[in-house]
This record gives C-alpha cells, sequence and structure tokens, in this order.
C-alpha cells in the first residue's frame, strides 16, 4: 500500500502544475496567433479579408432565399406558394442589389467602418429576417400537422391490431 504522503504529494503537484499551465496555455496560444497575424498581415491578405466579411450577410440571406425557394415548389397551397417565391424572389434581388451596390462603394470609398454599407444596415437585416419568418408562419399556417411520435407510435398500434 502506497504512503499517504506520497499520494497526497502527487495530488498537490498535479493541481499545481494544472492551474500553472492554465495561463502557460492561454498565453501560448495568444502567442501564436499574433505569430499568424504578423506573418499574414500585408495588404492584398487584409484586402480579401474585408471584402469577406462584408459578403457575409447578403451572401448568407442569398443562400438560404435559394434553399427556401427550392423547398417551397413542394408546398400545397397555389396561393402559399406564389406569395413565397415573391417574396424570395424580391430577397434574392435585394441581397444581389445590395452586394453589387456595396463592392462598388467598398472599391471607390475604401474604409474601415462597416456602418456605411448597406449589407449592415438594420432595415436590411431585419427586413430579411422578417420576410423569412413571415414566410414560415405563412406556410406553417397552410401546412398539414405533422404526427409526432406518440401519435406515429398509436397508428401503428392500432393499425398492428387489425
Amino acid at each position: 500500500m502506497e504512503d499517504k504522503f506520497v499520494r497526497y504529494s502527487k495530488l498537490y503537484v498535479l493541481l499545481f502544475l494544472l492551474f500553472l499551465s492554465v495561463p502557460v496555455i492561454i498565453g501560448l496560444i495568444i502567442g501564436a496567433f499574433y505569430g499568424l497575424s504578423r506573418l499574414f498581415s500585408s495588404s492584398p491578405i487584409d484586402l480579401v479579408y474585408e471584402l469577406f466579411i462584408l459578403s457575409i450577410p447578403a451572401a448568407v440571406f442569398l443562400a438560404v432565399y435559394v434553399i427556401f425557394f427550392r423547398r417551397t415548389a413542394w408546398h400545397p397551397v397555389g396561393l402559399v406558394r406564389f406569395l413565397s417565391k415573391a417574396i424570395f424572389l424580391a430577397g434574392m434581388a435585394s441581397c444581389a442589389l445590395f452586394l453589387v451596390w456595396d463592392m462598388v462603394t467598398f472599391f471607390k470609398h475604401h474604409g474601415p467602418d462597416i456602418s456605411g454599407f448597406f449589407c449592415y444596415n438594420t432595415y436590411f437585416l431585419s427586413g430579411n429576417i422578417a420576410a423569412m419568418f413571415l414566410v414560415a408562419i405563412m406556410q406553417a399556417f397552410t401546412t398539414e400537422k405533422e404526427l409526432d411520435w406518440v401519435e406515429k407510435r398509436r397508428g401503428r398500434d392500432v393499425s398492428s391490431l387489425n
């Protein structure tokens, strides 16, 4: 049987090394990121990064509109399908228009602030989210109720009895 002093000494050393290693690991991670940023910091990479950040909202909303536009083709109610497609087409057109407009603005008036770009405008972001929410509500109210697992199990149990 091992001595209690040796066992507790090992435990204290392990706890001390654990608490000592956390700040050291955090410092190493910060140092690595600083070194990488200094290594990759250049004008072309900064330009690509700024263009990437600028295009994120419009690209995400455009992708969501395209996915939902394709899924709407099988909606059972014709009027809701037409309204949904019209809203999605308007959303896709606005995303594409504002993305092109922001790219032109970016290359004409290169600045560090994103508040002057339309893709980061509160009205653009909230309008797109509201449009998606509106279509989701319209489609949810006109779609048949999906059976949950309890109702599916009841249906199987009843059908197996017959």
